[in-house]
C-alpha cells in the first residue's frame, strides 16, 4: 500500500501538468495538497484566507479551460472557488458543471468572516449563479445613486458579464435539474429552497421532497402552495413547521402555537408564525409574546422585541398595527 501511494504522488503532477500551464499547475498542486491535509469541513469563504489568495492568484493567470479543469478535478474547496470564477467569467459550461456537482455532490463548510454554514459544492455553485441577479440589481442601484468616483472609492461592484434575462433563463434550466433529481443531498435542496424564498415550481416534486425529508425548508416550500390537503402533514411535523405556518397561516395551527407558546419565544420562526395568523384568537398569543419581551431585562430582549415589531408589520392583520403602536410606547 505504501508503494502504491508513492506512485500516485509521482504521477499526479504529470497528469495535472498535461492540462495546466506550469505556473498554474504549481499553485494548483500546492493548494490541492494543502487542503487534502486539512479537516474535511475546512471553510473556504474567508476573504483573508491563504486559500482565497492562492485561488485569486490562479484566477489571474489561468484561462477558462484551466479553470474548468480545476473546477472538475480539484478537491471540494478548489471546486467551490473555481466554480465561482466560472460564473463570473460567464462560462458556457455552467450547466454541465452543475450536473456534475449535483450527481456527485460533496458537503462543505462555507465560512464567511466570523460565521459560516454547512453547504455543498452544488449548493454553492447554485448560490453563485443566483446572486448574479442581486449583483445586477446592486450595480443598477449604484449607478443611479452614486457617481463613478464614489463607486470606485467605495469598492462597489460595477460590472458583470450577465444580464438578468440570461441568469433567469439559466436558473430555469438548473431548477428543473434540481427538482427532478431524487437523490439530491438534503442540504443542497434546503439551501436552494431558502435562496428562492421557499417558492419553487412543481408542487408534486416539492411535496415528494417534503415527505421524503421533512425539514423547515422543504415544509415551508410545500406550505407556500397553501394546499388544504397538506395541513395534516404540516401539523404532524409540528416541531419543524413554524416557518411553514408563516407561509400558510391557517387558523388550525393555533392549537399547536398555544402548546409551544413560551418554550419557543426566542425562535424567530415561531415569532413569524404567530405574527402571520390573523384570526382574533391569535391576538392573545401576540400580546403574550410582546409582553414577555417588553417586560424582560435580558440583554437580547430588545432585539427580539424589535423583531416582533418587524414580523407583525410584515403580516397585514387588522390588529397587528395596533399592537405595534401599543407596545412601542
Amino acid at each position: 500500500m505504501k508503494y502504491f501511494i508513492c506512485i500516485l504522488f509521482v504521477f499526479v503532477p504529470i497528469i495535472s501538468f498535461s492540462q495546466l500551464s506550469e505556473k498554474v499547475n504549481n499553485l494548483y498542486l500546492q493548494l490541492n495538497s494543502e487542503n487534502q491535509s486539512k479537516n474535511k469541513e475546512f471553510g473556504y469563504g474567508v476573504m483573508e484566507s491563504e486559500d482565497y489568495k492562492k485561488c485569486e492568484d490562479i484566477n489571474k493567470i489561468a484561462n477558462d479551460i484551466e479553470i474548468l479543469y480545476m473546477a472538475e478535478n480539484g478537491n471540494k474547496i478548489i471546486k467551490s472557488y473555481m466554480s465561482n470564477h466560472l460564473v463570473k467569467r460567464k462560462s458556457n459550461k455552467i450547466i454541465d458543471l452543475f450536473k456534475t456537482y449535483l450527481y456527485n455532490d460533496e458537503e462543505v463548510w462555507a465560512q464567511m468572516g466570523c460565521t459560516g454554514q454547512n453547504s455543498s459544492i452544488a449548493g454553492e455553485l447554485y448560490s453563485y449563479i443566483f446572486y448574479e441577479n442581486e449583483k445586477i440589481e446592486n450595480i443598477k442601484y449604484n449607478k443611479e445613486h452614486y457617481s463613478s468616483k464614489e463607486i470606485k472609492e467605495n469598492g462597489f461592484e460595477n460590472k458583470t458579464k450577465w444580464t438578468k434575462p440570461e441568469i433567469d433563463s439559466l436558473l430555469v434550466s438548473i431548477n428543473k435539474l434540481v427538482i427532478n433529481y431524487d437523490l439530491i443531498l438534503p442540504i443542497t435542496i434546503n439551501q436552494i429552497f431558502r435562496l428562492n424564498d421557499y417558492k419553487f415550481e412543481n408542487y408534486e416534486r416539492v411535496k415528494y421532497f417534503a415527505y421524503k425529508n421533512p425539514t423547515r425548508e422543504t415544509l415551508a416550500t410545500l406550505a407556500s402552495y397553501q394546499n388544504q390537503d397538506d395541513l395534516p402533514f404540516l401539523l404532524k411535523n409540528n416541531s419543524l413547521s413554524f416557518l411553514a405556518i408563516s407561509k400558510f397561516p391557517d387558523a388550525s395551527f393555533l392549537t399547536l402555537l398555544k402548546e409551544k407558546n413560551e418554550k419557543e419565544y426566542e425562535n424567530v420562526d415561531f415569532i413569524n408564525a404567530i405574527s402571520s395568523i390573523c384570526s382574533k384568537d391569535s391576538e392573545i398569543l401576540k400580546r403574550n409574546l410582546l409582553e414577555h419581551f417588553s417586560s424582560s431585562h435580558d440583554f437580547d430582549a430588545r432585539e427580539f422585541l424589535d423583531y416582533c415589531f418587524e414580523a407583525l408589520s410584515k403580516y397585514k392583520c387588522d390588529f397587528n398595527s395596533q399592537l405595534i403602536e401599543l407596545y412601542k410606547r
